[in-house]
């Protein structure tokens, strides 16, 4: 689901969850499963990008009573693969399914590399493994 363009805090953490909960429907309970972030002092990107992952990650918790919260590091879900080729790998697991359909391909590259991530993550959470 795509955040809005401008903003940041708590108001559009809570609309993102009330987005994910609405999406969902009518599904009563799952797990939920969100990537923990590590945040890393001297890197390329903005600390506090990953502040306000988390706090979407949070909302999204909240937002979904009855359903079952868990977290996962990168680190334990994609280890030292190297991005592309865990993409092409989760493609081809989505693709043999038969779910391809399922995935938004109509979007900029960047967004579908988040896309496959958290595809990626799921699928790691399904099979326990990489």
């Amino acid at each position: 689901m795509r955040g809005p363009a401008t903003g940041r805090g708590p108001a559009v953490w809570a609309a993102l969850a009330a987005g994910v909960e609405e999406w969902l429907g009518v599904a009563p309970h799952g797990i939920v499963l969100v990537e923990t972030m590590k945040v890393y002092v001297v890197g390329k990107g903005d600390p506090a990008d990953l502040i306000e992952l988390s706090g979407v990650g949070g909302a999204v918790v909240g937002r979904l009573s009855g359903w079952t919260a868990e977290g996962v590091r990168a680190s334990e879900w994609n280890g030292q693969v190297p991005a592309h080729i865990r993409r092409q790998r989760t493609r081809a697991w989505i693709e043999q399914a038969g779910w391809l359909g399922r995935v938004d391909l109509a979007t900029t590259q960047r967004f579908q590399e988040d896309v496959w991530s958290a595809v990626g993550i799921g699928r790691w959470r399904t099979t326990q493994s990489r």
